[in-house]
């Protein structure tokens, strides 16, 4: 009966957060995401998890969008696994024509390792495809790196501070005209490159077997650079002084509550 009662408040949880409106825009720069995860494990080397993300714009009080993350890990070696991912992220908002419902899936591959006692470092390779072109990529690429401290016999509730740092390189997003500095058009192309580094600090606390809670802050903050061959977001038409595809640089403030199932 108890695990029926703790099941069934789980499920109310996340109903719960499906029934908000939200809408998704580069405007809201400064957020408040309130997370929810379930894992479980299916076999030694085989996991499965949820993941929600509900994000409060912080200026209007406003959920700009509602993300879900359905996920399967599966361990490779010692140091190795993989795993694949799909994320629907949820917008409803009152302008007709709007879509609804974004979806993407992911894949990845991480490595974890000692570096001496007590200090631990993830690397991850990730590829994202979403299934609706956006402004500045429909295919991203990112390399994740994090350090995190672990010491649970000393620290309170098993506590682990952590840093973690992602570079993303956008590919296929929607044509954006080029000019050279007379204003005469040049190329027209998809602005693919490195454009975009996000910095997440924070800690976590294991209270019990089966609850974590993570609180966080994150910083995105998108650039320009001539690496690789990356051609220019926030592009400037010298004809009318306008930029179009604009940086998107915000601030978050999170809490992430987890559960083993």
């Amino acid at each position: 009966m108890i695990r029926r009662k703790k099941y069934w408040t789980l499920f109310i949880l996340l109903g719960f957060s499906f029934s908000i409106n939200s809408q998704i825009t580069e405007t809201d720069h400064q957020m408040f995401w309130g997370s929810f995860g379930l894992h479980k494990k299916l076999s030694k080397d085989v996991s499965l998890n949820y993941y929600q993300i509900n994000s409060f714009n912080l200026n209007t009080g406003q959920i700009n969008f509602i993300q879900s993350d359905i996920g399967l890990n599966l361990k490779l070696a010692n140091h190795w696994s993989t795993g694949i991912n799909y994320t629907p992220t949820f917008s409803i908002d009152n302008i007709a024509g709007n879509q609804l419902v974004y979806h993407r899936l992911s894949a990845k591959l991480k490595f974890r390792h000692k570096i001496v006692r007590h200090l631990y470092m993830k690397n991850y390779l990730v590829a994202e495809y979403h299934f609706t072109q956006r402004a500045k990529w429909q295919e991203r690429f990112y390399f994740r790196f994090d350090l995190e401290y672990k010491n649970k016999h000393k620290m309170p509730w098993k506590l682990k501070p952590y840093i973690s740092q992602k570079l993303y390189w956008y590919q296929n997003g929607r044509l954006l005209q080029y000019y050279n500095p007379n204003g005469d058009k040049t190329l027209l192309a998809s602005p693919n490159g490195l454009h975009a580094y996000r910095l997440k600090t924070g800690f976590k606390l294991y209270p019990s077997e089966k609850w974590s809670f993570n609180f966080y802050f994150l910083k995105q903050k998108e650039f320009n650079t001539k690496l690789f061959g990356s051609k220019d977001i926030n592009n400037l038409n010298p004809n009318s002084g306008s930029i179009r595809r604009s940086f998107y640089n915000f601030k978050v403030w999170g809490i992430s509550i987890g559960y083993k199932l």
